[in-house]
């Protein structure tokens, strides 16, 4: 091989190699440039286009995430605590203390404001009947019953609540409050001794979540239930429930349904004597049934007159919730 060959030959492979390493590079920055766009799925980088799509998708969302927005999602949350607290404020205007006291001093206290309270002014003159008993006080005030030292406080509020009720509804002019009741539910004590009586076990998901809830409600409002039965004329029970609806005490008419005793138009027309003797059912022709029609038509020309004020009262039996944002009780703690 003479010297020309040789310096073609290696010109040759050095061009050779300069082409194979361009097309090397040329096909690492298209590999590179296609990861950038597209994405790389073994190191799992996302690509331009990835990121382009999450930011256009982004971008569409209300509200849209930037600092703008930060700062009035910021000023919203500010603005929704002023307005919790405010409601709060306005709902525990009505909050009443409750002072401490002894099972006899209470008992003495019971005894006394029943008096009063029976005493309250009514439509029909007093608000209770004579033989009252106050339901569930019943032991407290004319038995020998003794309130327990945990309950004291509790009843100290149950009697708060129905004596403030009773008070609105003499106010109101009802004709004669019938009735008082607790309305209770199970509570947590009694859940958590009937998990006891099963077995110590391991808590499921659904106990850790009832678990929770009671104790957001033991740290919320307290709440107790009356079922309260009373007499009143149709103005004085609409009086009462606006009365109730609006009071400064947070009180809330779960439920109520009334009854007339008797319907004093039906009496009137004879359809009282109608049920207490009715004839035997017999067929009768057209001409007999429009011969006993007729007298009846005469008789409904002559008219028949009421007077509403006369008419019998309404039964009415309610259900009310009093709440208690412990507003008063914070307080004192924090004087303490």
């Amino acid at each position: 091989m003479n010297k020309t060959k040789i310096i073609l030959s290696v010109t040759g492979g050095v061009i050779l190699v300069a082409v194979l390493a361009m097309a090397f590079l040329t096909w690492m920055s298209l590999s590179a440039k296609t990861a950038a766009r597209e994405g790389d799925d073994e190191s799992g980088t996302d690509g331009l286009e990835t990121v382009m799509e999450r930011a256009r998708a982004l971008s569409a969302k209300k509200p849209y995430p930037c600092a703008a927005s930060v700062k009035q999602i910021s000023s919203n949350r500010e603005e929704v605590i002023a307005w919790k607290d405010a409601a709060l404020k306005l709902a525990a205007r009505g909050d009443r203390p409750v002072t401490a006291t002894t099972p006899a001093a209470f008992k003495e206290f019971i005894v006394g404001d029943a008096k009063r309270v029976a005493a309250l002014p009514s439509a029909s003159g007093t608000l209770v009947a004579a033989d009252f008993d106050f339901g569930p006080f019943k032991d407290y005030i004319s038995g020998g019953k003794m309130p327990a030292e945990a309950e004291l406080a509790g009843l100290q509020r149950k009697w708060d609540d129905v004596s403030l009720v009773a008070e609105m509804l003499s106010n109101c002019g009802i004709v004669r409050l019938t009735g008082i009741a607790f309305k209770t539910a199970e509570t947590a004590t009694e859940a958590k001794e009937d998990n006891n009586r099963k077995g110590a076990r391991r808590k499921k998901p659904m106990q850790k979540k009832a678990a929770a809830k009671d104790e957001q409600a033991a740290a919320g409002p307290a709440a107790f239930t009356y079922t309260i039965s009373f007499l009143a004329r149709p103005a004085a029970f609409v009086k009462s429930v606006n009365a109730l609806s609006t009071s400064d005490r947070f009180i809330v008419v779960d439920d109520f349904s009334f009854v007339r005793e008797s319907d004093v138009i039906a009496l009137a027309l004879g359809d009282g004597d109608k049920k207490e003797a009715q004839p035997a059912r017999r067929r009768r022709g057209r001409r007999d049934a429009r011969e006993e029609e007729e007298p009846k038509a005469e008789e409904a020309k002559g008219g028949i007159v009421t007077d509403p004020v006369l008419d019998p009262p309404l039964a009415v039996t309610m259900s009310v919730s009093v709440y208690d944002f412990k507003s008063l009780e914070e307080t004192k703690e924090e004087g303490k």
